[in-house]
């Protein structure tokens, strides 16, 4: 559906896609889905031949330290292959410190650590939905740790290591739950 505003800029900008079902949230009636209390959160059918480009927003907290992850899917179900999944990220704090963590033979993205006080990613998806590309990703994203008393900014990237063609995503977290909302929107290039 084209709106008001596409038309206004040539068809131009970010569209919020609205995913066809969500597992462990609750979509908003526009696209924007929240969450509470859930270990992982499902996206069906939000990437399609409309766009190559995705932009996917997630802001979320928890009750303890957690790490935040992953998993494209297809039909309803994830690809949890071990070695789909390479990536690689590189921390820089405040205080000067920084931390650099990589995977060259994964089961998932690895997305980012978050304290207590919860984090913000927003990441940049390529050709998910294409069969004959593999599917690649950058993201930024920011925490505050309350231990250290210092933030954590983070370069995140990947990609697949195989062309399959994916029509949504499961986040995740490595234990307990989190809470918070994620929006998927689509480059209309």
């Amino acid at each position: 559906m084209t709106k008001a505003r596409d038309l206004a800029n040539g068809g131009f900008g970010l569209v919020l896609i609205k995913p066809s079902s969500v597992v462990n949230g609750t979509d908003n009636g526009k696209g924007t889905v929240s969450f509470s209390g859930a270990s992982t959160v499902s996206l069906n059918d939000v990437f399609s031949a409309t766009y190559d480009t995705y932009k996917v927003i997630i802001n979320w907290t928890s009750a303890t330290a957690q790490n935040l992850g992953m998993r494209l899917r297809v039909s309803g179900a994830d690809n949890s292959t071990a070695g789909n999944y390479m990536w690689g990220e590189n921390g820089l704090t405040f205080s000067g410190g920084s931390s650099l963590n990589n995977n060259s033979s994964d089961t998932s993205w690895n997305m980012e650590y978050t304290d207590t006080n919860g984090a913000v990613m927003a990441m940049d998806i390529y050709d998910p939905f294409s069969s004959t590309k593999i599917t690649r990703f950058n993201g930024l994203s920011t925490t505050r740790l309350s231990t250290a008393a210092a933030s954590f900014y983070r370069g995140h990237g990947g990609n697949m290591t195989v062309t399959t063609s994916y029509t949504g995503f499961t986040i995740f977290v490595s234990s307990g739950t989190i809470t918070g909302s994620v929006s998927v929107y689509g480059y209309n290039e």
